[in-house]
């Protein structure tokens, strides 16, 4: 059954975002990313559902309705917490501080654009419909919000492209994003 996340999920798709994607967000590790989507629930403009059976999170998806400056609104939720996963991150990894700068250099954080933000499945679920569902309900949410289209960005490499290309989503353009090509798809209900 697909629900808003709530508060005992977040380490489930903490662990799911962190194995089933890739990008910056997951190198920075699943505390970050718990943090993240804890923050998340104070964001009006995020949302994100989750797919459940018996209490076990088996995907999420995650939406926002507007990405301008959304990363300064998550820090802004606890300053000190992420400030200090940050910095012990970067303590370990010195190199990646210029990902961190490339990454606040996303086309969407200048837009004003709804986004499917993030969608995974654990990898023991997949192929059962249930990225599709995640999909829909997302539409569904999104609908609620009086938006009618939003778009997805994903990286070239991955299969996700045609997922979303089976799904009705339609390829606006690419992007060089860290240093590899992404997709932009418009979704459009």
């Amino acid at each position: 059954m697909i629900k808003k996340m709530g508060g005992a999920d977040i380490t489930s798709i903490a662990r799911i975002h962190k194995t089933e994607l890739s990008g910056f967000l997951p190198e920075l590790g699943e505390d970050f990313l718990k943090k993240f989507y804890a923050a998340s629930l104070h964001i009006p403009e995020m949302f994100t559902l989750v797919e459940k059976e018996n209490e076990q999170v088996l995907g999420f998806v995650t939406g926002c309705i507007s990405t301008k400056d959304l990363y300064k609104k998550v820090v802004s939720c606890d300053i000190f917490g992420f400030v200090t996963l940050i910095l012990g991150y970067f303590i370990t990894h010195p190199t990646q501080i210029v990902k961190l700068v490339k990454m606040l250099t996303y086309p969407g954080f200048a837009d004003d654009s709804p986004e499917l933000l993030t969608i995974a499945v654990d990898k023991k679920y997949q192929r059962r419909g249930i990225g599709k569902k995640l999909f829909h309900e997302t539409v569904l949410e999104f609908k609620k919000r009086g938006i009618r289209k939003f778009r997805i960005s994903v990286y070239k490499r991955l299969t996700a492209n045609e997922f979303y290309k089976k799904i009705g989503c339609k390829f606006e353009y690419s992007f060089i994003f860290l240093g590899e090509r992404m997709n932009y798809y418009k979704y459009e209900s």
